[in-house]
């Protein structure tokens, strides 16, 4: 299995806690948010882990090289204006050979066990499966409705909903199994806004998977605060 770790943002919402370093690099518990992610692949028997970079790539490639000292081959694309969350995809499409992987988000992080996402998949014969939990302020997350079969039936990119009250949205880790998800993916889109609404009018087997450990997020200074506190 391969994994492609979306790290190109820029984190601009967190002001000054990024101006010398990606959001991925900053730490949680000790480590860079990358690289439990990277450790989390490694934990699953996945091997080749492509990384997109933007914003200092110069600090992701430095810290992981090759990936040897994590137990994984890394390969690097750089991306001169970011291609969005799907979009990076296509830098990699090469060495992906029409075989399942993974995506994963890269400044952020989900206690899991892949291998269990991966055997749901399996089970659901999906095509593009998606890990869920349950969240509050899902204003800054996907919303996703499943049906009794926790096949997806609707995904909404930041709703404008009640704050307050818990949703299932979208944990940021994806596993795909159907080539033909690339019909959907050009440069410049992203999975929330235009990949998700397509394929599921397209009517493709997507399905959510729960996992409600704890989700970390990173996405404001007061959030960033907060973990490095509890860490």
């Amino acid at each position: 299995m391969k994994a492609i770790i979306l790290s190109a943002g820029i984190g601009s919402r967190l002001g000054n806690i990024t101006d010398k370093i990606p959001k991925p690099m900053l730490k949680i518990r000790g480590k860079p948010v990358l690289e439990w992610n990277i450790k989390m692949c490694k934990n699953a028997g996945v091997e080749d882990v492509f990384i997109n970079l933007h914003y200092l790539p110069g600090v992701i490639k430095n810290y992981f090289g090759n990936g040897n000292k994590f137990g994984v081959n890394i390969k690097y694309s750089f991306e001169p204006s970011l291609l969005g969350t799907a979009g990076a995809l296509l830098s990699f499409l090469d060495k992906l050979n029409d075989e399942p992987f993974y995506v994963i988000y890269g400044d952020s992080y989900i206690s899991t066990d892949l291998l269990v996402l991966e055997k749901f998949h399996l089970n659901k014969r999906s095509d593009f499966s998606i890990l869920l939990t349950h969240q509050n302020k899902a204003r800054k997350s996907g919303l996703v409705l499943c049906d009794e079969n926790q096949r997806i039936i609707s995904f909404t990119e930041k709703p404008n909903v009640d704050d307050e009250k818990y949703y299932l949205v979208n944990a940021g880790i994806y596993l795909i199994s159907s080539p033909k998800v690339f019909d959907y993916i050009k440069p410049k889109i992203d999975f929330g806004y235009d990949v998700f609404p397509a394929l599921l009018a397209n009517n493709f087997k997507v399905y959510g998977m729960v996992n409600d450990a704890e989700l970390i997020t990173i996405d404001t200074p007061n959030l960033y605060r907060k973990w490095v506190k509890t860490s």
